[in-house]
């Protein structure tokens, strides 16, 4: 039996991805990068480099501002996947700190970018 765990230790060794990343899974203790496109959505990005897109219940101001957010999960630890219900946490100057609940969580694809990427120039053009 413990041949067979160093076996798929190897493996995942080979393969260049360690066994406990999981792309389907925001590990609150893994988050390396975000990006605010508007008050309502972030992209995320984990350690492993997977992106995740969060909506956001509501709007949340000055977010696409922060250089700093914080993440607070019911779960409670590092290792803990956010999900659904965790809270985004924002400081702001003399107002304190802003709670903005996550309602979405869906891996980021190359496709949703390009999109995102699209509606921006659309909007960007239309607005002049």
């Amino acid at each position: 039996m413990s041949k067979s765990i160093l076996f798929a230790a190897g493996l995942c060794l080979l393969a260049g991805t360690p066994a406990f990343a999981n792309s389907s899974c925001l590990e609150v203790g893994q988050i390396y990068n975000f990006n605010a496109p508007d008050n309502k959505t972030l992209i995320v990005e984990d350690n492993f480099h997977n992106k995740f897109k969060l909506g956001l219940m509501g709007y949340c101001p000055s977010l696409n501002f922060k250089e700093r957010i914080g993440f607070k999960s019911i779960g409670g630890m590092q290792l803990s996947c956010l999900s659904p219900g965790d809270q985004v946490i924002v400081r702001n100057m003399g107002t304190g700190g802003q709670v903005c609940p996550i309602r979405t969580i869906v891996p980021y694809t190359a496709d949703m970018a390009k999109a995102d990427k699209a509606a921006a120039a659309a909007a960007a053009a239309a607005s002049r």
